[in-house]
């Protein structure tokens, strides 16, 4: 092996390492913005969805009657 293929080696071996740190250097941050957003979603989350809440059962037995009153007819039926 020629002294140039040996310093062509070299040179391409440090530029793959180069792009190699480039590449986990960007995927460390993307990580991050993305364990970031996914701890805002998840708080949003548990704000917005009933397990956090601790009163609940009142709530569903009110909507359960307001359905049951809704469903039953408003005018007389007629057997004519």
């Amino acid at each position: 092996m020629g002294k140039k293929a040996k310093e062509h080696r070299k040179k391409v071996a440090k530029r793959n390492a180069n792009i190699k740190q480039q590449e986990k250097m960007v995927q460390k941050i993307w990580q991050q913005a993305f364990d970031e957003q996914m701890k805002i979603m998840k708080e949003k989350f548990e704000t917005m969805s009933g397990d956090t809440t601790p009163d609940l059962t009142g709530l569903l037995e009110n909507e359960e009657k307001t359905v049951q009153k809704e469903s039953e007819p408003t005018e007389p039926i007629s057997e004519n």
